[in-house]
C-alpha cells in the first residue's frame, strides 16, 4: 500500500507541474497586451508601466519568467491578483474559494451517488420491467444534457418561474440547491447505468443463487452479498465523476454567481489575470489528484488484486 500512495503522489506531481506548464504557456500566448488594461479605464504613463512590468518580471525573457513562476508556486507563493481583485493575494482569495467548490463538489457526489446507487439498484432487481425502463431512460437523457443547459433549466424553472429557490449566491443556503442539483443529476445518471450494469451480473452469480437458496431474504442477498463486489466499477468511476464534477462546477458556478475556484478561473481568464488563472488551476489539479488517490485506496482496500 506505502507504493500505491508514493506511486500516485509521484505522478500527481507530474500532473501539476504540466498543468502549470500549459497555464503559463496559454496565457502567454493569449494576442494582446495583458497589461494595457491594467489600471482599468485610466492609460498609465509608459514610466509608470515600465515599473510595474519590472516588479513583475515581465521585462525579462520568458524562460526566466517561467523560473521564477516555479519557484514562486513550489514556496506557494501565488503573487497578487492584478485586476480581478486587484492587489490581493491570489493564495487568500483560493482560500476563501476552495470551501464553496470542495462542498459543492462533495454535495454532489453524494447525492449523485447516492441517487445512482437507489436507481441503480432498483433496475437491477427489476431488469426489464417498467422500472428499469424508467431509470434507462431517466440516465440516458441525464448524461446526455451539458451541464449548463441543466443548469439553466433549473434556473429558469424553479428560480424564475415558480419563485421556490434564490437564483444562486450565498446568502442564503438555499441557494446552493440548484447548482448541487445541476451537478449531481448527470451524476446520479451515469453512476445508476454502472450500477445497473454491475450488479446485475453479480445478481446473476452462482454464489447468489447459492444464498437464496438457502433462505437468504432479498434485502441479504442484496446488500451483504451482490452489492460489495458490484461496488468495485462504480468506486473505479469515482475519480471521473469527481473530474466532471470540477470542470462542470466551472460553468455552474459562473452561472449561479458562486465564488468558488471555477468561478474565479473564468473571470480570471477573461480579464487576463495570470496569477489568478495559475493558482485557480493548480488548486483543480491539486484537488483532482487526491480524488484519485482516494479512489485508488478504496478499489486496493475493496480488491487486493489492484495493488
Amino acid at each position: 500500500m506505502p507504493g500505491v500512495i508514493l506511486r500516485r503522489l509521484l505522478g500527481g506531481l507530474l500532473v501539476l507541474w504540466v498543468v502549470h506548464l500549459a497555464t503559463f504557456a496559454a496565457m502567454r500566448a493569449l494576442p494582446g497586451d495583458a497589461w494595457a488594461d491594467i489600471a482599468g479605464d485610466r492609460a498609465l504613463p509608459p514610466q509608470a508601466m515600465a515599473e510595474l512590468r519590472a516588479r513583475y518580471g515581465a521585462d525579462r525573457p520568458l524562460i526566466v519568467q517561467y523560473g521564477r513562476d516555479v519557484l514562486a508556486r513550489l514556496s506557494l507563493d501565488f503573487g497578487h491578483s492584478l485586476k480581478l481583485a486587484r492587489g490581493e493575494p491570489v493564495g487568500a482569495l483560493l482560500a476563501r474559494a476552495a470551501p464553496v467548490s470542495i462542498g459543492l463538489g462533495c454535495g454532489a457526489l453524494l447525492l449523485g451517488l447516492a441517487g445512482g446507487l437507489w436507481a441503480g439498484t432498483l433496475a437491477a432487481r427489476r431488469r426489464g420491467r417498467l422500472a428499469d425502463r424508467a431509470v434507462l431512460a431517466g440516465a440516458s437523457l441525464g448524461v446526455s444534457v451539458p451541464d449548463f443547459v441543466l443548469g439553466t433549466a433549473l434556473l429558469v424553472a424553479f428560480a424564475l418561474a415558480l419563485g421556490w429557490l434564490p437564483p444562486g449566491g450565498l446568502d442564503s443556503p438555499w441557494g446552493l440547491v440548484l447548482p448541487v442539483a445541476t451537478l449531481a443529476l448527470p451524476l446520479a445518471a451515469a453512476a445508476a447505468r454502472l450500477v445497473r450494469a454491475s450488479l446485475g451480473d453479480e445478481l446473476r452469480a452462482g454464489y447468489v443463487r447459492t444464498a437464496r437458496a438457502k433462505g437468504a431474504g432479498e434485502a441479504t442477498v442484496v446488500v451483504e452479498h451482490a452489492l460489495r463486489p458490484a461496488a468495485g466499477p462504480l468506486l473505479a468511476w469515482v475519480a471521473q465523476a469527481a473530474a466532471n464534477v470540477l470542470t462542470g462546477s466551472m460553468a455552474v458556478e459562473t452561472l449561479f454567481a458562486l465564488p468558488g475556484l471555477g468561478f474565479y478561473f473564468v473571470a480570471g481568464a477573461m480579464q487576463r489575470d495570470w496569477p489568478v488563472v495559475t493558482g485557480a488551476a493548480l488548486a483543480y489539479a491539486a484537488l483532482l489528484v487526491l480524488f484519485n488517490l482516494v479512489a485508488d485506496l478504496l478499489m486496493a482496500w475493496l480488491d487486493p488484486r489492484t495493488r
